[in-house]
């Protein structure tokens, strides 16, 4: 499988790599600056694309959209209506709007991929954690506590982008919450009705000698009720003193599973915590490290499977239907919290 990617930020320093490792062939890398393009494309010794549309007519069997959420869909439609797979980035859009136009050019092409980049299904601890739930080994699940806590937005020196503006689906519940709730689906279920609280810390930004207000939410928290009738709690600040592992605890109502960061537990009611990470079943290079980069490898080589034609390999994949999904639950927490914090049903 031949990919293009179009970004040059986490599509140049780990989809470049990750894929590679996998046994991908990149093809072309495009984004909106074409000198920092450039600059990129020599170090990874891959063709610079001054325009990301041109990607649509090369040999590319799959276009990588890692680019802001306001390009999304012009690129995923675009990519989809030219003969191409599309793996796009999250959150899927700016709104729930575009995410069912998305939706609309994927149903118009189902012999394309049009997948939402949530690696870390791929990771064998999540995986295992889905097959314990599964298999009933904690039961019913009561309750589950998500966690991502990390200190690269505290600095007030940083500078302003799109990151800090809510009107371009900036913030850390759309690029982190994206993730959480995506992953709380696939472990836990759909939910029910959600709440939320968004807050932002650090109010403005420098940018080329002046300061910019920050309309985006730094820290962001949020409840959510099942279906199944249980509850969740997420917490994500990108502003705290320091950074702690990602943490997940799902209880249920005869044991419970923990995922700390690349490690995986499994305790049964009364019990004692007993480690169950299962080791790696591919190659993960030196140079790639963290539960997401690791998670672009098994992405990477759940694609290289696809195209030999092991089209259950992406299986567990996120669709744009999952995408939607997410998109109308960060929108709604959205709303909820322009509600003072009021529960909106899904």
């Amino acid at each position: 499988m031949k990919i293009a990617i179009i970004g040059t930020g986490w599509g140049a320093r780990v989809q470049v790599p990750a894929f590679r490792s996998a046994g991908l062939k990149i093809v072309g890398i495009a984004a909106q600056n074409y000198e920092k393009t450039q600059r990129e494309a020599a170090n990874l010794e891959v063709e610079a694309v001054e325009n990301w549309r041109d990607l649509l007519s090369s040999d590319a069997d799959l276009i990588s959209i890692v680019t802001p959420p306001g390009t999304h869909c012009e690129m995923s439609v675009a990519a989809l209506q030219a003969g191409k797979h599309v793996l796009c980035e999250k959150p899927t859009a700016l709104n729930q709007l575009e995410a069912q136009t998305m939706l609309e050019a994927a149903q118009a092409h189902p012999e394309q991929l049009s997948l939402i980049d949530h690696e870390l299904r791929f990771l064998p601890i999540f995986q295992m954690a889905r097959a314990l739930i599964n298999d009933n080994a904690i039961g019913q699940i009561r309750h589950v506590n998500s966690s991502v806590i990390f200190s690269s937005r505290a600095d007030p020196q940083r500078p302003w982008n799109w990151w800090s503006d809510k009107e371009q689906a900036g913030g850390a519940w759309g690029a982190i919450g994206s993730h959480q709730i995506d992953m709380l689906r696939w472990l836990c279920g759909d939910f029910s009705s959600i709440r939320a609280s968004l807050h932002t810390f650090v109010g403005e930004r420098p940018l080329d000698d002046q300061l910019l207000p920050v309309t985006s939410d730094d820290f962001a928290t949020a409840q959510v009720r099942l279906v199944n009738g249980g509850f969740a709690s997420v917490m994500i600040s990108g502003v705290a003193a320091l950074n702690e592992n990602d943490r997940m605890i799902i209880h249920g109502e005869h044991g419970a599973i923990k995922i700390e960061g690349a490690r995986l537990w499994h305790a049964e009611r009364d019990g004692e915590w007993q480690e169950r990470t299962p080791a790696h079943t591919v190659a993960i290079p030196s140079e790639i490290s963290g539960n997401f980069p690791v998670g672009t490898v098994y992405l990477g080589h759940a694609l290289k499977a696809y195209s030999r034609g092991q089209h259950d390999a992406l299986a567990q994949a996120a669709t744009f239907a999952d995408g939607l999904l997410t998109q109308t639950l960060l929108d709604a927490a959205h709303r909820s919290d322009e509600n003072d914090g009021g529960w909106i049903s899904i």
